[in-house]
């Protein structure tokens, strides 16, 4: 499977970094870490991820509350958001 991120999401990966960062130093590494360890896991097997509205999928991170957002295009995995799981679902839909 082949990988892309769309710019949105990789704005919020390194808005997170930058807030988590400030509030501990090197949390926002380690956030970032983890969501790049969860894209690797979808990338590897992208369909074990529950579908939640049509074909998109959701991948929930297991030490900070994001969830990644990714579609599945032929044999690409496109991250579509990686959004904080208190934030007014699909906000960044439009």
């Amino acid at each position: 499977m082949k990988l892309k991120i769309l710019e949105l999401a990789s704005f919020e990966i390194e808005d997170a970094k930058q807030y988590y960062n400030l509030q501990q130093d090197k949390l926002g590494d380690r956030f970032k870490k983890d969501v790049q360890k969860s894209i690797d896991n979808i990338v590897l097997s992208p369909k074990l991820y529950p579908q939640v509205e049509n074909s998109m999928r959701r991948c929930l991170l297991h030490r900070f509350p994001y969830s990644i957002f990714y579609d599945i295009d032929n044999d690409t995995v496109v991250v579509l958001s990686v959004a904080h799981q208190r934030r007014k679902p699909y906000y960044w839909v439009d």
